[in-house]
């Protein structure tokens, strides 16, 4: 029996590769993406989607709590350290 796993960045280019091995192995996956957009990539790779902002700690909370995860992966990349400590830019994400 597999696990309940969250894995934050899971629309990114390493968490789109890694949900489909994680399904294999037979875990059930919960993977994060910031865009509503990519929540049907990511049910096509067969995870449920989450769209959260991993900087709201409390929209992150929520959905941490919804998904029951025995095991957090995160895959994330933040831009830059300042990114990291919440110190955006006010512009559009690039993509």
């Amino acid at each position: 029996m597999g696990y309940r796993i969250f894995l934050a960045g899971g629309s990114g280019a390493i968490g789109r590769r890694l949900i489909p091995q994680l399904l294999a192995a037979g875990h059930q996956v919960t993977a994060t993406t910031r865009y509503a957009a990519k929540t049907e990539g990511l049910r096509a790779l067969r995870a449920d989607p989450a769209v959260v902002d991993v900087f709201d700690a409390n929209g992150l909370r929520a959905a941490v709590t919804a998904a029951k995860p025995q095991i957090v992966i995160q895959q994330l990349w933040a831009r830059s350290v300042a990114y990291g400590r919440g110190e955006r830019k006010k512009r559009p994400h690039p993509r």
